[in-house]
């Protein structure tokens, strides 16, 4: 497997598009298009009746129990094992092995159907972490188309899907996407060369009534490159995990879908939690980091005001200390017959009194002075000591979306 090279142009969500693959590994890019694939034949000798069906079923639940490894298939998990030689592209053959837990969980969350299923599971898919899918959408011998955000891709030649699936259980909706995306790609390769070009104009048309500059709009763009030839496959990938039902999608076309997604609205949905979760993240720092901003803005304000107000207290105290000094010093007949006003720091007038009556009003103006800076240095510390706080919350809060932006890109969660 050749390593993917650090180098390689990316489109805005870190996707590698198939062209910059193709050049990397030294393939020639195909001119005319993707090959049309048809179903492999099916051996007759396997399809001969109910009973011959019956005796397939019969050995698959054997294998069930045998080997301990294959209980969740049932149902249309089993439909979808019995019919994917069927369903898979040309090219793609071996034994189709039972899907794992993990698959199996991932085409539930995926909503695919039973032919969706078939399609996936016969890819053999592998969930692979960082460290581990480093590298594995590489292959000189084959295409691979990339999904974006939660990287995977879509082997052409050898019918394989590789996925890579965030630690963090809160992007789990990433692989579901990626695991949707990569399927349309080889559902795409099912379909005959008449079915794909009745679509993709009615594709066109979905991707239209977008603007120039919405994700899918530069998510498809940047994946497309400057080979158009690789439009059509993405643009049906694209459309039919992120575009709504009735959001331009023509009925033609949702029928089509409709054969590989069982609930495209609830596949559409997952993609809107997933970016939910993200922008609600990161508004809810936005709008912490602003009501921050503001506190801190006071309580830098108070502080200084209770700086200079201490200050007038300050200099009122030395006044009020040397005045009382000095009138204790004078005569008792001069000291009874004075008269004193004062105009206090914060404008309050002490009219022209005896001495002792104004000077036990300033010392009473002391004492509301002196109680109301030790209440409001009490308030501000308290108000210093929340913001402080609350700044190490929100840094809490930046880590953890930086940790998860980190995850998205597995060449930088695999060294993180």
């Amino acid at each position: 497997m050749v390593p993917i090279p650090d180098d390689l142009p990316r489109s805005p969500s870190g996707r590698i598009p198939q062209w910059v693959i193709d050049e990397a590994a030294g393939n020639a890019t195909r001119p005319t298009g993707w090959r049309m694939a048809e179903p492999l034949p099916v051996v007759p000798s396997r399809r001969t009746g109910r009973r011959g069906l019956r005796a397939a079923v019969a050995a698959l639940v054997v294998l069930a129990v045998m080997g301990g490894g294959w209980w969740l298939v049932t149902g249309d998990h089993l439909a979808a094992v019995l019919t994917s030689v069927a369903s898979r592209p040309q090219g793609a053959v071996g034994r189709v092995p039972a899907p794992s837990a993990t698959a199996v969980q991932l085409a539930d969350a995926a909503h695919l159907s039973s032919q969706g299923r078939a399609i996936f599971y016969g890819t053999a898919p592998r969930v692979l972490d960082a460290k581990s899918f480093a590298g594995q959408c590489v292959n000189a011998r084959t295409m691979a188309v990339l999904a974006d955000g939660a990287v995977g891709c879509y082997l052409t030649g050898l019918n394989k899907i590789v996925l890579y699936e965030p630690a963090d259980p809160r992007l789990h909706g990433f692989a579901v996407l990626t695991v949707a995306h990569e399927t349309l790609h080889a559902a795409w390769e099912t379909l005959t060369t008449r079915e794909r070009d009745r679509l993709v104009p009615l594709l066109e048309a979905a991707v239209a009534s977008f603007p120039a500059d919405s994700t899918l709009q530069k998510e498809l763009a940047g994946s497309v490159g400057s080979h158009p030839q690789n439009r059509p496959t993405e643009m049906f990938a694209y459309v039919g995990t992120l575009v709504a039902s009735g959001g331009g999608v023509d009925p033609v076309l949702e029928a089509v879908y409709a054969r590989f997604i069982a609930d495209r609205a609830a596949l559409v949905a997952v993609n809107t939690a997933d970016v939910a979760l993200l922008d609600g993240m990161s508004t809810t720092i936005q709008e912490a980091s602003k009501a921050l901003a503001v506190s801190e803005t006071k309580n830098a304000q108070d502080r200084a005001q209770q700086t200079a107000d201490s200050a007038s207290v300050a200099f009122y105290q030395r006044a009020y200390d040397a005045k009382v000094a000095e009138v204790a010093a004078m005569p008792a007949s001069t000291r009874n017959g004075l008269q004193l006003s004062w105009t206090w720091w914060d404008g309050t007038k002490l009219p022209l009194a005896p001495a002792e009556q104004t000077l036990s009003a300033a010392a009473a103006l002391l004492a509301r002075d002196h109680a109301a800076l030790s209440q409001r240095a009490t308030a501000t510390a308290a108000a210093e000591a929340a913001a402080a706080k609350e700044r190490v919350r929100i840094q809490g809060l930046i880590d953890d979306l930086n940790g998860l932006q980190t995850q998205l890109d597995p060449a930088k969660a695999a060294v993180s």
